[in-house]
């Protein structure tokens, strides 16, 4: 059975079409033409019916009078009282039932079939009287609407999905058409209803006050469940849930529009506002809805294997970065006049604001994001040694010691104890022919080192740019072919601070550079001011 959402009803007296003696009464049969005006499904399909009755002055002239639908209108045997000066309160419902209008009403438990069953619509209006013009009857949904998105990404076909956790009956009033859930029902799972197989989902459930669990199942066996927040379900209202499959792990999202059906907002994860949904998984997390592939190195360090591209609450990245607010910039490619790069330096760059491009290469940060900070002195600046600023729980921003352990090259502290570059030939990618870190060698062992650039601040705070890194990898300088035309310096920040001998606040940081002499990419840890962006990459906490 299939049917639109009704925004209102037409109900018209039409004469009966016998000729009938002059001066008799001609009786009137009750039809009832469905006008619609908010499109949900599809419309009633011949057969559909619906129960429909008139109360009059203290009595009913009629209760639950069955209509079905044919040739688009809703007719049967009824045909309206003689009085016609007499006025009536009408009420009509969908589904029909036999037993009369429902006192209580239950949704299917499986609506792969009892979908349409479980949809609950009703109109009332009084002051009603026989007429041959069309009545105009309201209508509304008395129940709630669970609409799923799935994006399935785990390789293996959806056999199932469910939502667990409400309860399915409620005592129905319509008079005032409303709906209470029936606080002694127990709580069960729905199996919702496929509207594409795969990728789109539906449940009707009772309005209540509920925090679902989603279940999936998928074709090779395996269920993944999510817990959603806490959400009070309105009558008439549309919830849509984004949820995303990968291998092993459900990410539930805040997502979606509400069309059609009242807004009443959107449900997401149990997650508490200000915190941010974040999963972990063997070879991998979710963050906020991104997926990030995660390498254990031969030392044990667990470590990002693709730049950050998460936004925190409060801040919007800019592709120049003039006004004052900025702290996040958007990735960027750079520009060469007349197609391949053929010189140590770009003619120009373009930021990239496309979804694509910020997913594969991540957002450029300054340290005032990265810490979440609005001010850094010589006093704070060395207070964020292995802080886990905006990486997820349980992980942190690299300290200087992470990325000399991986390179073996870094520039001397402020402790006044170092002198010099500081080495380390046992770091794991330290190549004795470049005398510090190899770029190709990071990769090989699954790091996935990716050449995005940075960008710097300079001017004052009234004439702020931020200059893109324009020093490309090219044939002069590299025999990495396949990367030509990417940025040749990288910074990415560390959580260590320092404060140079007049007195600049930076961060070491990890920086990569490219010469005839490291055509395949010299990688030490150097020092980069407050206002560089670069990419962030997150190190796992040690056990």
């Amino acid at each position: 059975m299939k049917k639109f959402l009704l925004s209102a009803l037409a109900l018209a007296a039409i004469a009966a079409c016998e000729k009938e003696p002059q001066g008799a009464s001609v009786p009137q049969q009750v039809r009832i033409s469905p006008v619609i005006t908010r499109v949900t499904d599809v419309n009633f399909e011949d057969g559909d019916q619906i129960g429909l009755s008139i109360f009059k002055g203290d009595a009913y002239y009629a209760e639950n009078s069955q209509l079905s639908f044919s040739d688009g209108v809703f007719s049967g045997s009824l045909v309206w009282y003689p009085e016609a000066a007499e006025s009536s309160v009408i009420t009509a419902y969908y589904p029909y039932s036999a037993a009369g209008f429902p006192e209580t009403f239950s949704v299917a438990a499986d609506q792969t079939t009892g979908y349409e069953a479980s949809d609950l619509i009703a109109g009332t209006k009084s002051e009603v009287t026989p007429s041959s013009t069309a009545v105009v009857l309201e209508f509304k949904h008395m129940l709630s609407k669970i609409l799923l998105n799935v994006d399935n990404r785990s390789g293996s076909g959806l056999v199932s999905v469910k939502l667990a956790g409400s309860r399915l009956s409620a005592a129905v009033d319509f008079s005032s058409l409303s709906v209470s859930a029936d606080e002694e029902a127990p709580a069960e799972d729905i199996t919702m209803q496929a509207v594409d197989a795969g990728t789109r989902y539906r449940a009707i459930v009772v309005p209540q006050t509920v925090a679902f669990t989603l279940s999936v199942t998928t074709a090779s066996g395996k269920t993944l469940e999510q817990k959603l927040a806490s959400a009070d379900l309105k009558a008439g209202g549309q919830y849509t849930i984004e949820a995303t499959v990968i291998d092993d792990a459900l990410s539930v999202t805040i997502s979606g529009e509400i069309t059609n059906w009242t807004d009443e907002g959107t449900i997401g994860p149990d997650t508490p506002s200000e915190e941010v949904q974040f999963e972990e998984f063997d070879g991998y997390f979710v963050y906020d809805g991104v997926t990030y592939p995660t390498v254990t190195l031969e030392n044990g360090s667990v470590w990002m294997a693709k730049n950050l591209s998460y936004l925190p609450e409060g801040y919007v990245p800019s592709t120049d970065g003039t006004d004052p607010s900025a702290h996040i910039l958007y990735p960027y490619e750079l520009v060469n006049d007349g197609g391949a790069p053929t010189a140590i330096n770009a003619s120009g760059a373009n930021a990239l604001t496309d979804a694509e491009s910020i997913e594969e290469m991540g957002y450029l940060y300054d340290a005032y994001a990265i810490f979440g900070v609005d001010e850094f002195t010589e006093e704070n600046v060395h207070g964020f040694e292995g802080a886990q600023g905006i990486c997820p729980p349980g992980w942190h921003v690299p300290t200087r010691a992470d990325y000399f352990a991986l390179c073996g090259l870094s520039n001397k502290d402020d402790s006044g104890e170092e002198t010099g570059n500081q080495t380390n030939e046992n770091a794991l990618f330290y190549d004795k022919n470049y005398k510090g870190g190899k770029w190709s060698l990071f990769n090989e062992a699954g790091w996935n080192y990716q050449l995005v650039g940075c960008r710097q601040l300079t001017g004052s705070s009234d004439a702020r740019i931020y200059k893109y890194s324009l020093t490309q990898l090219w044939s002069g300088n590299s025999t990495l072919e396949e990367y030509y035309g990417h940025p040749g310096l990288n910074y990415i920040m560390s959580s260590t601070g320092y404060v140079s001998s007049v007195g600049t606040l930076q961060f070491f940081s990890l920086m990569s550079t490219f010469t005839n002499a490291y055509p395949e990419g010299r990688i030490n840890v150097a020092y980069a001011t407050l206002g560089t962006c670069t990419p962030v990459r997150c190190v796992k906490d040690a056990e």
